[in-house]
């Protein structure tokens, strides 16, 4: 399987030279202390503030949802009430050093995802804020994924000019979705002017520019992306693609064992592809490919969902029930009443 791969962060306008896209909105730091002033403590400020972001607008709440089809500023946020994890992030790290909190970007490093759009498959990195805590080494986690385990994030510090490398470069892919090609462009090398040492910047650059003919262009920013992120699979299977479409087809499928290599160790690369094959009908890859995500990654509730219909494609009822009930084990608690409903219709089915 030949994958074209756009790195994202788990949509778009273009940012003018100097523009700050992380400002905080007019109001924010008003809105931050009305619903935080009457709490004492750092973890009850922090869930007052959360509670806030999502509560109606008939609450006195932003009424924000979740929205992953364009990457917004904290004022487009504001303006919107709408958000993926990186544009709800910014905005919350904003209110929080607001009233006076410590407030810091984090990536989980247990978290990705793999999601095909249309010819395009995409890998979407994941942010999150860390709050400093009233104990010391106390540090309180604000994660915009509704599906992430928080109690098992591993999570490194993610430095904000990094963020903001992120941010031009998600602007970078959704101009180019939109024909805007200049200004994808544009915003490919505002990224790694930010942040030279992002791989993630360099392989959306070389993207962008391949997709501009500029294929000399192109195989030179892939080669940067790996230099910088040897770890990073996409900028392989992107030099695998354009090497193989020029004819150099030893130097492709170097590049492809590469790209393999890395990958395998993906649970998340493992389980997209499990799912790919489910799709294909291929149920004996789907069936391989889950169980080696599985193997990389046991408490992740949703490869359990996915082996489960794997297992249903198969005719399995009883392996299926199985895998659901792994799944609700580790789902979060507001989450297992999705598995119940399913384990329930499931043991009402004939045994197989």
């Amino acid at each position: 399987m030949r994958l074209r791969v756009l790195p994202l962060l788990l949509g778009a306008a273009l940012m003018t030279a100097g523009e700050d896209p992380f400002e905080a909105p007019p109001g924010l730091q008003a809105f931050a202390r009305e619903h935080t002033n009457m709490y004492q403590g750092v973890p009850s400020k922090v869930s007052a503030l959360l509670k806030a972001f999502f509560a109606t607008p008939e609450e006195g709440g932003l009424g924000i949802t979740y929205d992953n089809a364009y990457t917004r500023t904290p004022k487009e946020v504001w303006r919107d009430r709408k958000a993926n994890c990186l544009s709800l992030t910014a905005l919350y790290v904003g209110a929080c050093k607001s009233i006076g909190l410590e407030a810091r970007y984090g990536e989980p490093l247990r978290i990705s995802r793999w999601r095909r759009v249309g010819a395009t498959v995409r890998f979407e990195r994941h942010v999150v804020a860390v709050v400093q805590g009233g104990m010391p080494g106390q540090e309180l986690v604000a994660d915009f994924l509704p599906e992430v385990r928080r109690d098992s994030l591993l999570i490194a510090p993610l430095d904000a000019k990094r963020v903001l490398a992120l941010f031009h470069s998600n602007r970078a892919v959704e101009l180019m979705a939109e024909s805007r090609s200049a200004e994808a462009l544009a915003a490919a090398h505002h990224s790694i002017e930010v942040d030279p040492n992002l791989g993630v910047g360099w392989n959306i650059l070389g993207v962008v520019q391949r997709a501009q003919g500029l294929e000399a262009d192109a195989e030179a920013s892939f080669r940067k992306a790996l230099a910088v992120d040897p770890k990073d699979g996409a900028p392989c299977g992107n030099l695998e693609n354009l090497l193989r479409a020029q004819g150099r087809l030893e130097e492709a499928q170097a590049f492809r064992e590469r790209g393999l290599e890395i990958r395998k160790r993906d649970p998340f690369f493992n389980a997209f592809l499990a799912e790919e094959a489910l799709g294909a009908q291929q149920l004996d890859e789907a069936e391989r490919r889950i169980k080696q995500a599985i193997k990389l990654l046991r408490q992740e509730p949703e490869f359990y969902w996915i082996q489960a219909r794997v297992a249903l494609a198969q005719g399995r009822t009883k392996d299926a029930i199985k895998a659901l009930e792994k799944a609700r084990k580790w789902a979060q608690p507001e989450a297992q009443a999705r598995y119940d409903s399913k384990l329930s219709l499931l043991r009402n089915i004939q045994p197989d």
